[in-house]
Protein backbone atom coordinates (compact mmCIF):
# COMPACT_ATOMS: atom_id res chain seq x y z
CA UNK A 1 0.00 0.00 0.00
CA UNK A 2 0.92 3.42 -0.73
CA UNK A 3 1.93 5.85 1.85
CA UNK A 4 -0.19 8.96 1.97
CA UNK A 5 2.30 12.02 1.53
CA UNK A 6 2.70 14.19 4.43
CA UNK A 7 4.33 17.48 4.86
CA UNK A 8 5.33 18.94 8.16
CA UNK A 9 5.52 22.60 8.58
CA UNK A 10 6.57 24.60 11.24
CA UNK A 11 6.75 28.59 11.33
CA UNK A 12 9.51 29.82 14.07
CA UNK A 13 6.98 32.41 15.68
CA UNK A 14 5.49 28.84 17.26
CA UNK A 15 8.37 29.16 19.48
CA UNK A 16 7.98 32.94 19.95
CA UNK A 17 5.47 33.97 22.86
CA UNK A 18 3.59 37.10 23.04
CA UNK A 19 0.49 37.96 25.92
CA UNK A 20 -2.65 36.63 24.91
CA UNK A 21 -4.72 39.18 26.53
CA UNK A 22 -5.57 42.90 26.78
CA UNK A 23 -5.26 43.05 30.38
CA UNK A 24 -1.85 41.26 30.31
CA UNK A 25 0.55 44.32 31.93
CA UNK A 26 3.11 43.58 28.98
CA UNK A 27 0.02 43.70 26.11
CA UNK A 28 0.83 47.24 24.90
CA UNK A 29 3.92 46.42 24.27
CA UNK A 30 3.70 43.64 21.80
CA UNK A 31 0.77 45.66 19.78
CA UNK A 32 2.29 45.25 16.74
CA UNK A 33 1.22 45.45 13.49
CA UNK A 34 3.05 43.05 10.55
CA UNK A 35 3.52 43.01 6.62
CA UNK A 36 5.79 41.02 5.00
CA UNK A 37 8.08 44.10 4.11
CA UNK A 38 11.71 44.87 4.41
CA UNK A 39 10.50 47.66 6.98
CA UNK A 40 8.75 44.93 9.26
CA UNK A 41 11.11 42.52 9.13
CA UNK A 42 14.26 44.78 10.31
CA UNK A 43 13.97 48.42 10.97
CA UNK A 44 10.38 48.36 12.73
CA UNK A 45 12.24 46.14 15.51
CA UNK A 46 14.51 48.69 16.64
CA UNK A 47 11.61 51.01 18.13
CA UNK A 48 10.10 47.75 19.78
CA UNK A 49 13.13 46.78 21.33
CA UNK A 50 13.71 50.64 22.66
CA UNK A 51 10.06 50.30 24.14
CA UNK A 52 11.47 47.18 26.59
CA UNK A 53 15.13 48.56 27.05
CA UNK A 54 13.63 51.98 28.08
CA UNK A 55 11.52 50.31 30.50
CA UNK A 56 14.70 47.96 31.76
CA UNK A 57 12.80 44.77 30.80
CA UNK A 58 14.49 42.00 28.91
CA UNK A 59 13.69 41.64 25.19
CA UNK A 60 11.09 38.53 24.45
CA UNK A 61 12.83 35.64 22.92
CA UNK A 62 12.14 32.54 20.87
CA UNK A 63 11.98 29.63 23.56
CA UNK A 64 11.25 25.66 23.71
CA UNK A 65 12.65 24.87 20.07
CA UNK A 66 15.49 22.36 20.93
CA UNK A 67 14.38 18.92 21.25
CA UNK A 68 11.31 19.77 18.96
CA UNK A 69 12.84 17.49 15.37
CA UNK A 70 13.39 14.58 17.87
CA UNK A 71 9.16 14.37 18.30
CA UNK A 72 9.07 13.57 14.01
CA UNK A 73 9.87 10.24 12.37
CA UNK A 74 11.23 10.97 8.57
CA UNK A 75 11.30 9.01 5.46
CA UNK A 76 14.30 7.93 3.82
CA UNK A 77 14.26 9.92 1.48
CA UNK A 78 12.78 13.35 3.67
CA UNK A 79 13.98 16.94 2.93
CA UNK A 80 13.84 20.17 4.50
CA UNK A 81 12.95 23.30 2.71
CA UNK A 82 13.29 26.66 4.58
CA UNK A 83 12.25 30.47 3.46
CA UNK A 84 11.46 33.84 5.27
CA UNK A 85 7.92 33.41 4.55
CA UNK A 86 5.32 30.99 5.08
CA UNK A 87 3.66 31.43 1.90
CA UNK A 88 6.53 29.61 0.17
CA UNK A 89 5.46 26.40 1.66
CA UNK A 90 2.91 26.35 -0.82
CA UNK A 91 5.97 26.09 -3.65
CA UNK A 92 5.71 23.87 -6.60
CA UNK A 93 8.55 21.47 -5.38
CA UNK A 94 6.84 21.30 -1.65
CA UNK A 95 3.89 20.96 -2.56
CA UNK A 96 4.58 17.94 -5.01
CA UNK A 97 1.98 15.55 -4.49
CA UNK A 98 0.94 16.14 -0.72
CA UNK A 99 -2.02 14.37 0.56
CA UNK A 100 -1.69 15.77 4.36
CA UNK A 101 -0.20 18.81 5.96
CA UNK A 102 0.77 19.38 9.68
CA UNK A 103 1.63 22.88 10.97
CA UNK A 104 3.32 23.89 13.74
CA UNK A 105 2.26 27.62 14.41
CA UNK A 106 1.02 30.05 16.23
CA UNK A 107 -1.77 31.11 13.58
CA UNK A 108 -3.64 29.00 11.25
CA UNK A 109 -2.91 30.28 8.04
CA UNK A 110 -5.62 29.30 6.44
CA UNK A 111 -7.41 33.01 5.49
CA UNK A 112 -8.12 36.27 7.73
CA UNK A 113 -9.45 38.35 4.70
CA UNK A 114 -10.84 38.17 1.43
CA UNK A 115 -8.40 35.65 -1.01
CA UNK A 116 -5.82 36.63 -3.50
CA UNK A 117 -5.07 34.67 -6.62
CA UNK A 118 -1.53 34.05 -5.30
CA UNK A 119 -0.88 32.21 -1.89
CA UNK A 120 0.12 34.87 1.16
CA UNK A 121 1.37 33.97 4.45
CA UNK A 122 -1.79 33.61 5.97
CA UNK A 123 -4.08 32.17 3.49
CA UNK A 124 -1.44 29.24 1.83
CA UNK A 125 -2.99 26.65 3.66
CA UNK A 126 -6.56 27.44 1.82
CA UNK A 127 -4.53 26.36 -1.88
CA UNK A 128 -3.75 22.88 -0.01
CA UNK A 129 -7.30 22.44 0.86
CA UNK A 130 -8.42 23.00 -2.94
CA UNK A 131 -5.84 20.05 -3.98
CA UNK A 132 -7.54 18.11 -1.48
CA UNK A 133 -5.23 17.94 1.21
CA UNK A 134 -6.12 17.09 4.86
CA UNK A 135 -4.89 20.22 7.18
CA UNK A 136 -3.90 19.96 10.74
CA UNK A 137 -2.90 23.35 13.19
CA UNK A 138 -0.86 22.24 16.56
CA UNK A 139 -1.26 25.80 18.63
CA UNK A 140 1.64 26.31 20.45
CA UNK A 141 0.81 25.62 24.28
CA UNK A 142 1.09 29.56 25.45
CA UNK A 143 -1.02 30.43 21.95
CA UNK A 144 -5.22 31.07 22.58
CA UNK A 145 -6.97 29.34 19.63
CA UNK A 146 -10.20 30.97 20.63
CA UNK A 147 -8.43 34.47 19.44
CA UNK A 148 -7.66 33.22 16.00
CA UNK A 149 -10.93 33.78 13.44
CA UNK A 150 -12.28 30.78 12.01
CA UNK A 151 -10.79 29.16 8.91
CA UNK A 152 -11.98 29.34 5.60
CA UNK A 153 -11.91 26.16 4.77
CA UNK A 154 -11.77 23.14 6.89
CA UNK A 155 -9.21 22.60 9.18
CA UNK A 156 -7.82 20.19 12.61
CA UNK A 157 -6.95 22.62 15.35
CA UNK A 158 -5.43 21.74 18.90
CA UNK A 159 -3.31 22.98 21.39
CA UNK A 160 -0.24 21.10 20.91
CA UNK A 161 0.18 18.19 23.62
CA UNK A 162 3.53 17.32 23.28
CA UNK A 163 4.99 14.48 22.98
CA UNK A 164 5.82 11.97 20.14
CA UNK A 165 3.60 12.86 16.87
CA UNK A 166 2.02 9.75 15.19
CA UNK A 167 3.23 8.78 11.36
CA UNK A 168 5.79 9.47 8.74
CA UNK A 169 6.53 12.87 7.07
CA UNK A 170 7.92 12.60 3.70
CA UNK A 171 8.66 16.49 3.42
CA UNK A 172 9.18 19.44 5.50
CA UNK A 173 8.59 23.10 5.24
CA UNK A 174 10.09 25.70 7.89
CA UNK A 175 9.82 29.80 7.87
CA UNK A 176 11.79 31.97 9.94
CA UNK A 177 8.27 34.41 9.84
CA UNK A 178 10.98 37.66 10.48
CA UNK A 179 8.20 40.29 10.57
CA UNK A 180 6.78 38.30 13.77
CA UNK A 181 9.87 36.62 14.87
CA UNK A 182 12.87 39.79 15.95
CA UNK A 183 16.23 39.60 14.67
CA UNK A 184 17.76 38.93 17.81
CA UNK A 185 16.23 35.42 17.72
CA UNK A 186 18.18 35.09 14.81
CA UNK A 187 20.94 32.71 16.39
CA UNK A 188 18.07 30.36 17.93
CA UNK A 189 16.49 30.35 14.75
CA UNK A 190 19.34 29.15 12.50
CA UNK A 191 20.62 26.85 15.32
CA UNK A 192 16.61 25.10 15.12
CA UNK A 193 17.32 24.89 11.13
CA UNK A 194 20.80 23.15 11.61
CA UNK A 195 19.57 20.97 14.17
CA UNK A 196 17.18 19.54 11.55
CA UNK A 197 18.76 15.63 10.71
CA UNK A 198 17.49 16.45 7.09
CA UNK A 199 19.04 17.55 4.22
CA UNK A 200 18.31 21.22 3.58
CA UNK A 201 17.53 23.34 0.59
CA UNK A 202 16.58 27.34 0.43
CA UNK A 203 13.82 28.65 -1.43
CA UNK A 204 14.77 31.72 -0.88
CA UNK A 205 18.23 33.69 0.15
CA UNK A 206 18.30 33.58 4.18
CA UNK A 207 20.99 35.20 6.35
CA UNK A 208 21.21 36.61 9.90
CA UNK A 209 19.75 39.86 9.89
CA UNK A 210 22.88 42.74 10.72
CA UNK A 211 20.67 44.16 13.93
CA UNK A 212 23.01 45.68 16.18
CA UNK A 213 21.62 45.18 19.65
CA UNK A 214 24.58 46.83 21.92
CA UNK A 215 23.82 50.13 19.81
CA UNK A 216 20.35 49.97 20.52
CA UNK A 217 21.42 49.12 24.36
CA UNK A 218 23.94 52.54 24.42
CA UNK A 219 21.21 54.50 22.99
CA UNK A 220 18.53 53.20 25.97
CA UNK A 221 20.82 54.16 28.08
CA UNK A 222 21.16 57.75 26.65
CA UNK A 223 17.65 58.28 26.98
CA UNK A 224 17.56 57.23 30.47
CA UNK A 225 20.14 59.52 31.48
CA UNK A 226 18.38 62.22 29.68
CA UNK A 227 14.80 61.62 31.26
CA UNK A 228 16.74 61.78 34.54
CA UNK A 229 17.95 64.61 33.98
CA UNK A 230 14.74 66.42 33.12
CA UNK A 231 13.31 65.12 35.79
CA UNK A 232 15.91 67.02 38.27
CA UNK A 233 15.40 70.32 36.55
CA UNK A 234 11.90 69.96 36.94
CA UNK A 235 11.95 69.38 40.63
CA UNK A 236 11.10 72.92 42.66
CA UNK A 237 14.77 73.77 44.22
Amino acid sequence: MKEEMRLLVVDFDYFFPVPQGPKDPLAPLFAWAHFETPYYLLEAWEERALAFLLRGLPLPEARGWEGFWGRFAFAEEAVLYYAESNALAFHPEVRRGVEEVVLFDAHHDAGYRPLGGEPACDDWMVFYHRLGARLRVYYPPWRDPSLEPEPRVPVAREVDPGGRVEGVFHRVFLCRSGAWVPPWADPGFFAFLQGAPLPKVALEALAPRAFDLEALRGRAREEALGLSIMERLRRPS
